[in-house]
């Protein structure tokens, strides 16, 4: 077994780490006395990746909203609003397309949290106020719908 010394600087603080074999993975490091086994993406004996961001959802399961929250995402009226501050990463709908209650239509990522924003209640979506990419604040409008 092939072992790699290395002296690594993190901030202002150096650490002795201590790299093992890297045919497969986990492959054992040791920092500074401490042995850990870490996965190292793309080497044989790894089960696959799992993807660094996403949402989990389970299929055909819709828990719609409570009576007493007739907007979940903050919305007033006809609006869908941002329930927190982040980034638009992606919209599911378009000017004109028919939803239903608690179809996703787009999502806001906050601290590497990504956030499926659903709609609310059946409807057209008459404007989209965001666009992919755009910073939001909490309550701010993402769109309309009829």
């Amino acid at each position: 077994m092939a072992i790699t010394r290395l002296r690594i600087r993190v901030g202002g603080n150096w650490y002795n780490v201590e790299v093992g074999d890297l045919d497969r993975s986990p492959v054992q490091v040791t920092v500074d006395g401490e042995t850990f086994a870490v996965e190292v993406e793309g080497l044989a004996g790894q089960t696959p990746a799992r993807p660094r961001r996403g949402r989990t959802q389970t299929p055909g399961i819709l828990v719609p909203p409570p009576a007493s929250r007739v907007n979940p995402t903050g919305g007033d009226g006809n609006f869908i609003r941002s329930p927190m501050p982040g980034r638009v990463i992606s919209i599911m709908v378009r000017p004109g397309d028919t939803v239903s209650v608690g179809q996703e239509v787009c999502v806001v990522e906050a601290m590497k949290m990504e956030q499926s924003i659903r709609s609310p209640q059946n409807g057209v979506v008459k404007e989209i106020r965001v666009q992919p990419m755009d910073s939001v604040r909490t309550n701010d409008p993402l769109m309309e719908l009829e």
